[in-house]
């Protein structure tokens, strides 16, 4: 264990991993001409790579009547055609490019059904290290410094793993139940980390374990990402740990990356990719992982720039919403999101998740602390009510954490619409019915 430990933290912290952190951390100082210039270059010779090498792209492209050649900008990203999720599924292995050798695979979450396979090399993981590094340091947490990471792909008879190398320490989240709290209390206390990376779920169970407890500990930085960070989750993990809660939106695709700024709103990071904006999808170019080329790629996000079709590079995104059936649809056919605020500072709730199968009904899974009683449900039931209104029908269950739906990754929706994800589908699927015909 302790080779492979070291092994591992060589491959990640070399002189390589390091020269591309100070290359990251320089074109932040760069001007917007110098930008421009770089992320047309970047995409130019990306495009111009994947049809040459990838057999996917260059049938994809002659279907489409595209000729590479009048493609001289990132702007002219609108003459190609969208790439979807189901084409990357259907033929990832004649996206990638590069040595078979230098190959590793990963998945996307399957929130969405199915996950989809991508692949990554070592250069671009290298890359994705220096970007998210760049991040941390630039609020105080450097490489070397003690860390707790909670991870869900542990052994599920595995409860910790440390890294002396590193100075980690890997604790399962499968095991944040209340009979192991004083267990993560103690582990956690003992070790004192300069930071917390965790899915916001996952430290919110965390949250919920230590004020079961009636303690409070204190941890600088809590490092969160994978899934959307709702507003009371972290008014509560903030509470608790009375930490600063710095946020990374990003995918598995690794076409596009936000970090939280210090006002709450989020910033793009130039150079990683180039997006165009829609109501409720965007479109994004990964350029940074030139091994498996994603071109003007789909992302069922409903995120919101500040200053819409901005054509910066660099830009402030307002709020991230996460996927477009994340919302509630009410019997006259509103469509509600943002519901976190419902939730929010509702006395001895532990978690809560929105579940629709019908446009006329709703079901509200909470689970309760031991606490919880019933002028805290009738509380619960007035905020909600000034959400969705007097005439909305739902009903509040209480149910275990196991009972929450979570994707095969582990990750946690605060609202999971199966009547808005199967109507979404099937409008798709007339679509494409359509063109064929």
């Amino acid at each position: 264990m302790l080779l492979k430990q070291y092994i591992n933290q060589q491959l990640r912290y070399n002189y390589y991993f390091y020269q591309r952190l100070k290359a990251v951390q320089k074109q932040e100082q760069w001007s917007e001409q110098q930008l421009k210039e770089e992320q047309n270059r970047k995409f130019i010779n990306l495009l111009r790579r994947a049809y040459k090498h990838s057999p996917f792209y260059r049938k994809f492209y002659q279907e489409h009547a595209v000729h590479i050649g009048q493609i001289q900008t990132v702007e002219d990203v609108t003459q190609l055609p969208v790439l979807t999720k189901k084409e990357v599924r259907d033929h990832c292995r004649e996206i990638f490019i590069g040595n078979k050798c230098n190959r590793v695979s990963a998945y996307t979450s399957g929130t969405t059904g199915k996950p989809t396979q991508v692949y990554r090399n070592y250069q671009s993981t290298i890359e994705e290290g220096a970007y998210q590094w760049a991040y941390r340091m630039k609020l105080g947490h450097t490489p070397g410094m003690k860390t707790v990471v909670l991870k869900g792909n542990l052994r599920r008879d595995c409860k910790e793993i440390y890294d002396p190398f590193a100075k980690t320490l890997e604790l399962s989240s499968y095991h944040l139940s209340q009979k192991n709290a004083r267990w993560y209390y103690d582990k956690i206390s003992k070790f004192r980390p300069n930071a917390i990376l965790a899915y916001p779920s996952s430290v919110e169970s965390l949250a919920n374990l230590f004020h079961s407890l009636n303690t409070c500990f204190e941890i600088p930085l809590v490092f969160t990402s994978s899934e959307t960070l709702y507003g009371h989750q972290r008014n509560k993990i903030e509470a608790t740990f009375n930490c600063k809660i710095a946020d990374w939106y990003g995918n598995a695709e690794r076409t596009i990356a936000l970090q939280q700024k210090e006002d709450g709103n989020y910033e793009n990071l130039p150079l990683y990719s180039f997006e165009t904006f829609y109501e409720d999808y965007l479109l994004s170019t990964g350029l940074s992982n030139s091994c498996f080329p994603l071109i003007n790629y789909r992302v069922d996000d409903i995120i919101k720039p500040m200053v819409k079709r901005t054509k910066s590079c660099r830009y402030t995104v307002s709020h991230i919403q996460g996927r477009s059936d994340d919302k509630l649809i009410l019997r006259d056919g509103t469509r509600i999101g943002l519901l976190w605020g419902a939730f929010d500072r509702v006395p001895n709730l532990c978690k809560a998740q929105i579940v629709q199968y019908r446009p006329e009904c709703f079901e509200v899974n909470i689970v309760p602390g031991d606490k919880f009683r019933a002028e805290d449900e009738s509380f619960l039931n007035k905020k909600l009510r000034e959400f969705v209104g007097d005439d909305a029908v739902f009903s509040i269950h209480k149910v275990a954490d196991s009972k929450i739906i979570r994707s095969k990754t582990g990750k946690y929706k605060l609202v999971v619409n199966y009547f808005l994800k199967k109507h979404t589908q099937q409008m798709l699927h007339t679509k494409s019915a359509a063109q064929l015909s």
